[in-house]
């Protein structure tokens, strides 16, 4: 029997992992994941973006290789994950070639609850966008030979509940970039830093910013051309999301 690629989105809430990559005795996003398919006789999972610890998603893609069609198997896949906070809400079958890390476009959307102003934030993250160096903006290793150079698509940021909700997209960031720019908005709207020490930054000077803590980061989006993906809505996954969202800020309340 000839071999079919499997595409799935997935949901997760970041605080129950020590991260997605998979590492030794800890659990990981992809640990749990790869564990599962397996058992349910899938191969080669591959995750398309990582996120650090504490990190959610409410919209990451995994691929895998079985016998089977999705919707064949998808429901095995979904009761095998209920006792992590890992949720499967969409499905697509895909070319054997497909390349889950090989996306369009990527959006992260971070929540910040205090008081920050709101217009200064705004023209600080606006400098990020376009092409820029952003090796003072990451947390590159000394064996890193990676280029560093990346480009921010678009930056939105607005006001909801008194919650500034910010939105960036781009092809892909370095470790710890998103957050990194965020605390270094954060910098100048709280008076710490100015907004040239950020275009000082790009364009090379070693400043020392701020990096926003994880648990309101959220990768909420990848972008392929020509994937139709099949959405899942299920009793269980809306009900835990929204007993989930009367505790965790507004993280889960976008999916309910």
């Amino acid at each position: 029997m000839s071999k079919i690629a499997n595409l799935f989105r997935i949901a997760y809430h970041g605080s129950e992992f020590h991260g997605s990559q998979i590492q030794p005795d800890v659990v990981t996003v992809e640990g749990v994941v790869k564990e599962v398919l397996n058992e349910i006789g899938c191969s080669d999972p591959i995750l398309a973006s990582r996120t650090d610890k504490g990190v959610n998603a409410t919209c990451n893609i995994v691929t895998t290789t079985s016998n089977n069609k999705c919707k064949e198997f998808v429901g095995d896949f979904i009761y095998k994950l209920e006792n992590y906070p890992i949720w499967v809400t969409g499905f697509c079958d895909v070319d054997l070639k497909f390349n889950p890390r090989i996306a369009r476009r990527r959006e992260y959307e971070y929540h910040l609850f205090s008081e920050e102003k709101y217009e200064l934030f705004d023209e600080a993250m606006q400098i990020f966008v376009g092409k820029h160096d952003f090796k003072n903006f990451a947390r590159i290793l000394e064996t890193d030979t990676i280029d560093t150079r990346r480009r921010v698509d678009r930056i939105e940021t607005i006001v909801q509940n008194e919650v500034i909700i910010c939105k960036i997209k781009g092809l892909s960031f370095l470790w710890h970039q998103v957050r990194k720019m965020i605390g270094a908005a954060s910098d100048v709207a709280q008076g710490r830093k100015k907004l040239s020490d950020i275009k000082k930054g790009l364009n090379g000077e070693k400043i020392d910013f701020t990096m926003a803590p994880p648990e309101f980061l959220t990768l909420s989006n990848i972008e392929y051309d020509k994937i139709k993906i099949e959405n899942i809505r299920n009793e269980r996954i809306m009900s835990i999301k929204y007993e989930m969202s009367k505790n965790d800020t507004l993280f889960w309340k976008e999916l309910l």
